[in-house]
């Protein structure tokens, strides 16, 4: 049984160094509901787009990190969409809840939680994609009016997750957003991971954009220049990808940066008649 509360309307922040004035926000909900999957009740908070009618159906971006990466994605898509640059978009947030959760859940299952110790437990990411697919989707899409339009947002280890999702359920999302995600992680094993994948794959529409501070460590650009190459050498036709180093940002403030660039990316993505008249990544 979800549990709901809306909360006020609030006025987000504007971006003046980016140019931007955003609208007023719509409603912001609360709510929690019990996953089998996962064994646990669940926290969400669903961000609501302005003059939202339950009776249209909207894309939806889904957002780990939930409480500290999912507000500034929601501010930018208002803006964006109040220029006509993306469509209306219901932003859901997942809250990690405990520690643990981050460790585990982020983290694809043929990784270690911990790089650094060899006999680390391997991620549950694969569970976490099951109770997404099973119970989250048709959650949000039964109780807010979602499209079959979905996007997926990860910040650093989050990443990983979002990530791995392109390999393990493609179809999942339309368009997935990597911010600052450490890709080197054993030597580089989920980039072979997408390389091997992205080798055998026929036509597909697709988006994804990955990005690095120009600050961020040299293993965290090292490992967002191995996915370039990768995209370069063996993305289908329709896969539309950008991989960008943000000027002047490191680790903490990557994401928040490089959403602009992300979403307006993934707006003319959206806007598309054909997914070839886009050039892929730099």
């Amino acid at each position: 049984m979800a549990v709901v509360a809306i909360l006020p309307v609030r006025l987000p922040l504007a971006d003046q160094a980016a140019g931007e004035t955003p609208g007023v926000t719509g409603k912001v909900v609360e709510t929690r509901f019990q996953s089998k999957i996962l064994g646990q009740e669940r926290e969400l908070i669903v961000h609501l787009p302005p003059a939202h009618d339950p009776r249209k159906r909207y894309p939806v971006l889904y957002v780990l990190d939930g409480s500290s990466q999912d507000q500034p994605l929601a501010d930018k898509l208002e803006s964006l969409s109040a220029q006509g640059l993306v469509p209306a978009t219901i932003v859901v947030e997942i809250p990690n809840m405990t520690g643990a959760n981050r460790t585990f859940q982020l983290v694809p299952p043929f990784m270690r939680t911990d790089p650094a110790i060899p006999d680390s437990p391997k991620g549950t990411g694969d569970q976490f994609l099951e109770f997404m697919e099973k119970e989250l989707i048709p959650f949000i899409a039964k109780q807010y009016g979602a499209s079959d339009t979905r996007m997926f947002a990860g910040n650093s280890r989050g990443g990983l997750l979002v990530m791995y999702s392109l390999v393990a359920k493609p179809d999942l999302f339309a368009g997935r957003f990597c911010f600052s995600t450490p890709l080197w992680r054993e030597d580089n094993l989920l980039v072979e991971r997408v390389s091997t994948f992205l080798a055998g794959r026929t036509p597909m529409k697709s988006f994804l954009y990955v990005s690095a501070g120009e600050n961020e460590t040299d293993d965290i650009k090292r490992g967002v220049r191995a996915m370039g190459e990768v995209l370069k050498a063996r993305a289908p036709a329709g896969f539309v990808w950008y991989v960008e180093q943000t000027p002047g940002v490191d680790h903490t403030l990557n994401a928040q940066e490089s959403g602009w660039s992300a979403l307006k990316k993934w707006g003319a993505f959206a806007g598309l008649r054909s997914p070839s008249s886009v050039a892929p990544g730099s």
